[in-house]
């Protein structure tokens, strides 16, 4: 059975087998969806201060990061380097330009899957995965290389349950991300090729709008949340493209996404620094 036969027929039974979701509750209490954590941002440029000193100032950028919330997701794994001494003060670290190693999971043999991923310029940081923003904090956009341990359930939000996936290929890990919950599906899961190897690709827009943040899964690298909103903003919608891959036998997820705000140049660098992903061989 050819990969786009295999994905029909995927696709089909994951129809047949739906059932409604629970209503969207969290997703209606809209007051207390920002962390109270607060701090003093740093000085704003003459430009834009009297645009964003109102709802910045005292305030600052609140991150829906798992690692600040402490939750305990997985168990130590390597990150994005291995020293990770230096945090910003919203609980990340920030990355320089350069190319750095990712943990993405373990095939059926137990040996390690990685990847080495380059970023370029400025305003790139590190929670679980690397984000980069424009200068102001207020839009950002993401990459994310990881094996799912569980997917998003409920209503999507860090305070719901996940779900584990059951899916053992890529066609049929790509049809349960296409029903993760209150997203709309912009491009139907298909045959495509990522990194010189085939995978199936789709397009959702999330609505990440939750007390917290919004998680797509767990994974053997960490937290994959989507949710990073400045205090005072309201939470704009996410667009995320996956492309799900056999690696050695893992199944794979790469991710891009972007606030459907962020300017070009934004959306852009995230999109270089996928383009740079580089399965780690043996060496």
């Amino acid at each position: 059975m050819t990969l786009d036969e295999e994905l029909r027929a995927t696709l089909g039974l994951e129809a047949e087998l739906r059932t409604p979701p629970p209503p969207d509750v969290m997703g209606l209490i809209h007051g207390g969806r920002i962390r109270r954590r607060r701090r003093t941002v740093a000085r704003l440029s003459a430009v834009v201060a009297a645009a964003l000193v109102v709802g910045a100032i005292g305030l600052g950028v609140v991150t829906h990061d798992p690692r600040a919330d402490g939750e305990v997701v997985s168990p130590p794994s390597p990150s994005l380097r291995a020293d990770l001494e230096t945090m910003s003060d919203d609980g990340r670290a920030t990355l320089e330009a350069g190319t750095y190693r990712m943990f993405v999971g373990h095939d059926p043999a137990g040996a390690t899957v990685d990847v080495d991923m380059t970023v370029e310029g400025l305003h790139w940081k590190q929670g679980d995965f690397p984000l980069v923003s424009d200068q102001y904090g207020v839009t950002h956009a993401g990459v994310g290389v990881y094996q799912p341990w569980a997917l998003a359930s409920g209503n999507g939000c860090h305070t719901d349950a996940t779900i584990a996936p059951l899916a053992r290929t890529p066609a049929a890990l790509a049809a349960q991300l296409a029903e993760l919950p209150r997203s709309t599906v912009l491009q139907e899961p298909e045959p495509a090729r990522m990194l010189g190897l085939d995978a199936v690709h789709l397009r959702l827009r999330i609505d990440v709008d939750c007390p917290g943040y919004y998680r797509v899964a767990h994974a053997a690298g960490g937290t994959r949340g989507i949710t990073y909103t400045p205090y005072g903003f309201p939470a704009s919608d996410v667009v995320i493209d996956f492309w799900v891959l056999d690696v050695n036998d893992a199944v794979v997820v790469i991710d891009e996404w972007h606030n459907v705000d962020a300017p070009s140049r934004v959306v852009d660098r995230a999109r270089d620094a996928r383009r740079s992903i580089a399965f780690v061989t043996d060496e």
